[in-house]
């Protein structure tokens, strides 16, 4: 069967040049929301949600995994108290 994984370079760290990777497909598991309650009252739920796996060809952390980039996007909901929003509420 013929590998059909897009391959390419992808940066890896600051300072380090780019490094052959292996783009892999997923699907997604379970992306719980992190919840922050601030001292004004106001909730900010927040997630990572993954945009692209990549794995690094030939390269292993120190208990022998192989390493991943992970390219995510940062996704937010506010909700403050009626007293603290502007006025395009």
């Amino acid at each position: 069967m013929a590998d059909i994984r897009k391959k390419g370079k992808i940066p890896v760290g600051p300072g380090q040049p780019p490094a052959d990777a292996e783009l892999m497909e997923f699907t997604k598991s379970d992306e719980k929301w992190n919840v922050y309650e601030l001292d004004d009252g106001t909730q900010i739920r927040m997630r990572a949600t993954a945009v692209e796996v990549w794995r690094i060809v030939n390269a292993y952390d120190n208990d022998g995994n192989p390493v991943y980039v992970i390219k995510s996007q940062n996704i937010t909901s506010v909700n403050s108290p009626e007293n603290l929003k502007g006025a395009n509420k």
